[in-house]
């Protein structure tokens, strides 16, 4: 099997690189090119018309043209062979728009300067850095022009911290549905008043949805610091890390709480007291200060081009970059690198609601229940984070039974420069049922329960709470109250009444009734 672009170039040069989305072969056997999967591994054929020139520039235009950007595979690859083949790459071929932008590539990635003579390319035209037919970019209101390259920046991250969505054809599709313009649309139908319970109840779900992922029981007063935070999440507040320790030690219980980023070597498993199995090892403690800053700043590009715009409802068409994929990219980014040793798969999950308010995909006011989503779809959202945990597993050692242990693999190239289309793919579909389901069964629930209640209050006097627990207990049980349920907090109402209630509630709320215990909210 002739292997062609970032599959050649990692075992030509003996690469240590995360194991590639798709890896692109030659194939004799067609005229063209198809993608196949075999054994679980993607790959892309092509035919021998499609053969570049076997070098490493040759190889390098072939994976910017039909691959996109590895900015993995191309900073191990830079530091492996150095700037004198780039350099003398680009004086041969000044007219190359993929010599261009791998000389851009170079110094971005590297930090170092290739010798290029000042005007070497003239007044050619200039060239986007990323292939925004292959992957999701980064379009600012001002072009960010490297006059030197004749190339336009149009990457969304900084050399610290940037990771690239690919644009498959589930991700284009869900990026034309409008789910932003949907979700807006559909509030607007509804009382305000009637939204802004809606709203309570929805802070107060994701609370408890976020909390349960952790499997947590968190106290009242934890809980509520966690709502305070999601009901400020659109105020969009500079990230820092003072910010970031602000955040964690609102979220973990105060002998938790941390002051700067972490300093010893974290792991994420179970420890069984004998033995410990170990599933993720994030980065190691002295490379976690460049990415956190790197991920601090791409979050603040985005944001600072979002805030550019002008203000009204969301227009897909005027974002500077997809609202979904970059919130995605920002934190599950904050999650693999993990840089607090508690509390970071709650901020991982505000992280969603923060960047998704200050992009505008939000309603100002509202939040969507991403977390209920996760937490009825654990495997899904497993799967979206072992897609990156998995990999790195593989080449990674750590053994937390050794004292003061150094883990080894876990580079911070990894964490730098990952593949989040995974990631987005499971945000976007987690967002698709939000708005298309489950914010008109919120919703509607509300407006069920005021119809009970209100014919309830017409037909007797019910005492403190226990109005609204009738109604919660009936609905979750089918309509109809439990004769356990009824001698234990209804002990005084008669079979007839019991009846007659329980025929209020079903018809209040038109036989929907799913199992789902919905708290009501004033």
């Amino acid at each position: 099997m002739e292997l062609l672009g970032y599959a050649c170039l990692i075992q030509r040069h003996a690469l240590p690189a995360m194991p590639l989305p798709v890896n692109c072969v030659l194939s004799e056997a067609i005229p063209n090119r198809r993608a196949l999967d075999k054994g679980g591994i993607r790959f892309e054929e092509f035919a021998p018309s499609y053969r570049p020139a076997d070098t490493t520039f040759g190889h390098l235009r072939f994976a910017l043209r039909y691959e996109g950007l590895n900015l993995q595979v191309l900073k191990l690859l830079f530091d492996r062979i150095g700037g004198d083949e780039i350099g003398s790459t680009l004086l041969a071929q000044p007219g190359s728009g993929a010599a261009r932008r791998l000389g851009f590539l170079f110094e971005w990635l590297t930090g170092e300067t290739l010798n290029i003579p000042e005007g070497h390319f003239g007044r050619r035209n200039y060239v986007a850095v990323l292939d925004e037919k292959l992957q999701f970019g980064f379009q600012p209101p001002s072009p960010i022009r490297n006059a030197k390259f004749r190339v336009l920046d149009n990457l969304p991250g900084t050399r610290a911290f940037c990771p690239l969505v690919r644009r498959t054809d589930y991700l284009q599709s869900m990026s034309r549905k409008g789910l932003a313009a949907q979700a807006a649309r559909k509030l607007a139908g509804y009382d305000k008043q009637l939204l802004m319970r809606a709203a309570s109840c929805l802070y107060l779900k994701e609370t408890q949805s976020s909390f349960e992922v952790e499997r947590e029981r968190p106290s009242a007063s934890r809980a509520q610091r966690f709502t305070n935070l999601l009901q400020g999440a659109e105020a969009g507040h500079a990230l820092s890390m003072d910010r970031f320790v602000d955040l964690q030690n609102a979220v973990v219980e105060p002998r938790f709480q941390e002051a700067s980023w972490r300093l010893t070597q974290n792991w994420l498993g179970d420890d069984f007291g004998y033995r410990k199995h170990v599933r993720f090892v994030p980065p190691r403690p002295e490379d976690v200060s460049s990415l956190m800053a790197g991920l601090i700043a791409m979050s603040e590009r985005l944001r600072a081009a979002h805030r550019s715009l002008p203000a009204g409802p969301a227009d897909a068409a005027t974002w500077p970059m997809d609202p979904v994929v970059a919130a995605a990219s920002i934190s599950f980014g904050f999650v693999f690198i993990h840089p607090f040793l508690d509390g970071n798969g709650r901020l991982h999950r505000y992280l969603i609601h923060e960047q998704l308010s200050t992009c505008s995909f939000t309603p100002r006011g509202f939040i969507l229940p991403v977390s209920a989503v996760i937490l009825a779809n654990l495997d899904s959202y497993q799967n979206a984070l072992s897609a990156f945990s998995g990999p790195i597993m593989q080449r990674t050692s750590f053994s937390p039974t050794i004292p003061a242990a150094r883990a080894s693999g876990n580079d911070a190239v990894y964490y730098r420069y990952f593949d989040a289309t995974d990631q987005a793919s499971f945000l976007y579909s987690a967002l698709e049922r939000t708005i298309e389901k489950d914010l008109d069964e919120e919703i509607s629930f509300l407006i069920g329960f005021d119809r009970a209640r209100e014919a309830l209050n017409n037909m007797a006097d019910w005492p403190g709470q226990s109005r609204d627990l009738f109604i919660n207990l009936v609905r979750k049980n089918d309509g109809r109250l439990s004769q356990t349920k009824r001698k234990a907090r209804f002990p005084l109402l008669t079979a007839e009444e019991v009846a007659r209630y329980e025929n209020i509630v079903r018809r209040a709320f038109d036989l929907s009734i799913d199992n789902e215990d919905i708290v009501p909210c004033e």
